[in-house]
């Protein structure tokens, strides 16, 4: 099964992915509401990506006390009858990952749907930080990965790290075309681009 996968190195903490899961699954940008988010280990340190895993034995299934999640054996699609959902919150609170998010205007907790197999966040990530591929190719790229930030000393959980990397201009103009199409609402770059800087410095004063 495929699953998104997160390099710490190439992210610019721009929270376009962010942007584009809430206006996609929310119809309006709320970052809180996102079912991906990129967390962090203190200022400008992006640590790890809070997104469903579809594990192999989900915790949230179990958890649910409706039966309104399930795991489908053939694909490994982990899915939920949101419109079954009482807001109990035992999945948030079983989610290893912290990938369970509130939608109020469906009155249901979510989690990533993959997007039907081509999930969007991975389509606009500016500096390709996030990656969807099949197990296999995921650990190898994991242990390259981190032998990688081992070797180079930018593995981003110690006091010194590397930079965060920039995001191109002519990336900003790509990202708000595929934005656009996919989500059917109008997104110039630089609109995107100060949604995001904005995001970005909410961010830093709460903390997050």
């Amino acid at each position: 099964m495929k699953r998104i996968l997160f390099d710490p190195k190439q992210c610019s903490l721009c929270g376009v992915c962010e942007t584009a899961c809430s206006l996609a699954k929310g119809g309006s940008v709320d970052a809180d509401r996102s079912r991906i988010r990129i967390e962090t280990a203190g200022e400008e340190k992006p640590l790890r990506a809070a997104v469903c895993r579809h594990c192999e034995e989900p915790a949230c299934v179990t958890a649910c006390m409706r039966g309104i999640i399930a795991k489908d054996e053939e694909t490994g699609l982990v899915s939920r009858k949101w419109e079954d959902c009482f807001r109990c919150a035992a999945c948030t609170v079983y989610c290893p990952v912290g990938a369970i998010v509130e939608d109020p205007s469906l009155h249901a907790f979510v989690s990533c749907d993959l997007c039907g197999g081509d999930p969007l966040c991975v389509q606009v990530c500016p500096n390709g930080a996030l990656r969807f591929e099949d197990d296999g190719a995921a650990s190898a790229w994991k242990r390259s990965l981190y032998a990688e930030q081992m070797f180079t000393g930018t593995l981003r959980t110690g006091a010194e790290v590397a930079p965060l990397p920039e995001v191109p201009e002519l990336q900003w103009e790509k990202t708000a075309g595929i934005l656009s199409a996919k989500t059917g609402t109008s997104v110039t770059a630089t609109d995107l681009k100060n949604r995001c800087e904005a995001r970005k410095k909410a961010a830093r004063e709460e903390g997050l």
